[in-house]
């Protein structure tokens, strides 16, 4: 289930070079889940992956994070396959056009999380040379 408060608004750009990938190379990344099956991270891949890109379904693997989950494609080899380079280069480039923030979201989501990660870099409870520390929520 795709994140209602995703942060990220994507570009029509982003989407289509998503889409393209998908249905030019297959699936080159996993989708994060958290353990109620919404979208952590991945969101503007599972959005283009329906439809006709040949993508047939997900697999979810259980983890609780302790591990990295690998993803080895059988059909592509990095030295020798073109195609497999071509993957690379669209995925990086389809992440770096897809991202357009949603400000008012990111603010909100940044206030539920503690250290926040948008603010000053110091943690909570650290002062500013020349304050007093902040009390910890």
């Amino acid at each position: 289930m795709p994140d209602d408060r995703n942060a990220n608004r994507g570009s029509k750009r982003g989407a289509a070079l998503i889409k393209k990938s998908l249905k030019e190379y297959g699936a080159g990344r996993s989708i994060l889940l958290d353990k109620n099956n919404r979208v952590i991270a991945g969101n503007k891949t599972l959005e283009q992956a329906s439809g006709k890109t040949g993508i047939k379904g997900v697999r979810v693997i259980e983890t609780d994070g302790t591990e990295l989950i690998a993803v080895r494609r059988t059909d592509l080899d990095l030295k020798l396959d073109a195609r497999a380079k071509s993957l690379a280069i669209a995925d990086n480039r389809a992440g770096e056009v897809s991202l357009e923030w949603d400000p008012e979201i990111l603010k909100a989501l940044d206030a539920e999380v503690d250290p926040p990660i948008l603010g000053s870099g110091r943690a909570r409870g650290t002062a500013r040379p020349g304050r007093q520390p902040t009390a910890h929520r």
